[in-house]
């Protein structure tokens, strides 16, 4: 009887049950949680009280699951741990350098309890990236031959399809995460409102991960695996279901409109092109056939859809052009109605583009100055706000606001452009003063250094060029230690008022990821760290390469090809994209499946 060369083999393994199992249960694990702010938390984001629906449940579910898996690998230590070769030991080597690194990270935080439990919603502390750890190296030595392959295999269709159903309703404007039924299964009795807040705006798909960027990440990962292993599958009652999971994952990228999941997938296929460029060569007519189909029907469904696949691509190559533009004379500030903003002995300055204007407060008034020392004349409109006719701060108005710190009660002058607050300065009888959003505490407008390269491309890659070029000058703090898992938003420079002005149009958004994987362990973890995730992932890739990028073509691997693409795929991707618990689960089982399956490959061609 003839049979396919991917799903050979009967023999189960059940060790490897319970990875298949977190992979396809996680997209349901939703649950919505409330979350009380204090301390820097609460300074940020004014208030003492947020919702989450995504990351908590699943990082706890995470850790159960780590921790059978922890139990099983000492039970079955022998088993599993026989046969190891020495690129195993490598990636136990760095998985132990990252795990110290972590932990001293957490140990010497200063957000100690962020740092062990993570971030309200992300989740990612040390108990959820110890977690990762265990889950890589279970995965990898449990896994034994393709059946294993074919078990996670069935648990990312079940992935993919429950977020397409997801994102499927969301696409067409009737988010099945808002709808009353989901609501009654998400949200505790005790919670009020719904979660409809939580939607993107329409023709965005997120399915059930926390923004329509990271399943972007997932796309990227699914799509290569899946059509690489349809391609090269045999019988079609494996691969009817394996192209339908492609075709899906490619639905997914699109619909999230995601250009890191664009770019991942991008790298993806150049890789695979290297990989079968002799059979692309061989079969070169239907290889554009078929490219040729799938781009008339993408174009043709984005015809009619009204640009909502594409509507976002046109600002990638924008943003290109950007990036090799020469910006080395540029000065942001000179962009800003507004240059700077201080605080001086009798009062507060803010000094715009040919002016400055001088605050005081004398018998119980607020005065306005030029910086010449006349008065300038700011009045109340028919909304209570204070204007001025004078061209030179026609910009600026200001609003008074009474509030209460703590039990004191306050009165505020908060300073408005473009229709939203960008600061607030404190007032009474005798002074005026910039102060911190809520609180009587003065303030000091943060100007961090900025990358050089970066300077002037802000607004890159939907203002990732502005997180980048405030984050890299601050690396050198975090060579050998980070500041603790998930605690980089207290280490980015949130008081870069300005600079936030000129990148978002607002002032006062809280930045709370660098969208960037590798930033985000180097700040967190530290270098060190960085190094040992990259030599766990770049030692694989390498280990791919030489296995199966040789002339021979041995049928069994182009599995390995297939997973070793979706890994790929994530890692480009994370160039622009941070991790969630999500993307997170599946890029370090499938990083595990291609250890594995590389060890086993390795094992079968000695024997051979």
């Amino acid at each position: 009887m003839r049979t396919g060369f991917i799903w050979e083999g009967k023999t189960r393994n059940w060790l490897f049950l319970p990875v298949a199992l977190l992979m396809a249960v996680m997209p349901v694990v939703v649950r919505a949680t409330q979350h009380f702010l204090s301390g820097d938390l609460y300074r940020l984001f004014l208030t003492n009280q947020k919702t989450e629906i995504f990351s908590q449940y699943r990082a706890r579910f995470l850790w159960m699951m780590a921790a059978i898996m922890l139990i099983l690998l000492l039970v079955f230590c022998k088993k599993l741990f026989s046969g190891i070769d020495r690129l195993g030991w490598l990636y136990f080597v760095a998985c132990g350098v990252f795990l110290l690194c972590l932990f001293l990270s957490t140990l010497l935080s200063n957000h100690r309890d962020t740092a062990l439990w993570g971030m309200y919603d992300r989740a990612e502390g040390m108990m959820t990236q110890i977690s990762y750890l265990i889950l890589f190296l279970y995965t990898a030595l449990s896994y034994r031959s393709a059946q294993d392959l074919k078990l996670i295999m069935v648990a990312m269709g079940v992935l993919i399809a429950v977020n397409s159903i997801m994102g499927i309703s969301q696409f067409a404007g009737h988010d099945l995460m808002a709808s009353d039924w989901v609501n009654s299964l998400v949200v505790p009795d005790d919670m009020e409102g719904k979660i409809s807040a939580i939607q993107f705006k329409k023709a965005k798909m997120y399915g059930t991960v926390n923004h329509y960027n990271y399943m972007g990440s997932i796309a990227a990962m699914a799509f290569p695996v899946c059509s690489v292993l349809a391609l090269f599958e045999k019988r079609w009652k494996f691969r009817l279901p394996l192209l339908l999971a492609a075709l899906l994952s490619l639905m997914l990228l699109l619909g999230s409109t995601s250009r890191a999941g664009l770019v991942g997938t991008a790298a993806a296929v150049v890789l695979a092109a290297i990989f079968f460029r002799r059979l692309l060569f061989r079969h070169w007519k239907l290889v554009l056939s078929v490219f040729g189909g799938l781009l008339v029907a993408v174009i043709g469904l984005n015809f009619a859809l009204q640009n909502a696949i594409f509507e976002r691509v046109p600002m990638l190559f924008d943003d290109i052009v950007t990036v090799f533009s020469d910006t080395s004379d540029f000065d942001y500030k000179d962009e800003l109605p507004i240059r700077a903003v201080e605080n001086t002995d009798t009062g507060a300055v803010i000094t715009v583009q040919r002016d400055a204007l001088f605050l005081s407060s004398e018998e119980g008034q607020i005065v306005f100055r030029d910086q010449q020392g006349n008065e300038v004349p700011f009045t109340f409109n028919e909304k209570g706000v204070l204007v001025t006719q004078n061209n030179a701060f026609a910009d600026l108005s200001f609003r008074p606001v009474n509030s209460v710190d703590g039990n004191t009660p306050y009165t505020y002058l908060r300073l408005i452009y473009n229709r939203k607050q960008l600061l607030q300065f404190y007032y009474d009888d005798t002074q005026i003063y910039l102060a911190r959003t809520n609180t009587t505490k003065p303030m000091t407008l943060e100007e961090p250094p900025i990358a050089g390269f970066l300077k002037g491309k802000e607004r890159i890659g939907s203002m990732r060029g502005y997180i980048w070029s405030r984050t890299i000058p601050i690396l050198p703090r975090y060579l050998a230690l980070g500041a603790g898992p998930d605690c980089f938003i207290y280490e980015f420079p949130q008081d870069d008022v300005l600079g936030k002005l000129y990148a978002y149009g607002v002032g006062n958004i809280v930045v709370d990821k660098p969208h960037n994987l590798y930033l985000q362990i180097f700040v967190n973890e530290g270098g060190i760290a960085l190094l040992a995730f990259l030599a766990i992932c770049i030692s694989y890739l390498w280990d791919c390469f030489r296995l199966y990028g040789g002339k021979r073509r041995d049928p069994n691997g182009f599995r390995g090809i297939a997973v070793g693409l979706g890994v790929a795929g994530y890692l480009f991707a994370g160039f622009f994209n941070d991790s969630t618990v999500m993307t997170s689960i599946m890029f370090w089982i499938l990083l595990g499946v291609g250890v594995g399956m590389n060890r086993q490959y390795r094992k079968e061609s000695v024997l051979l």
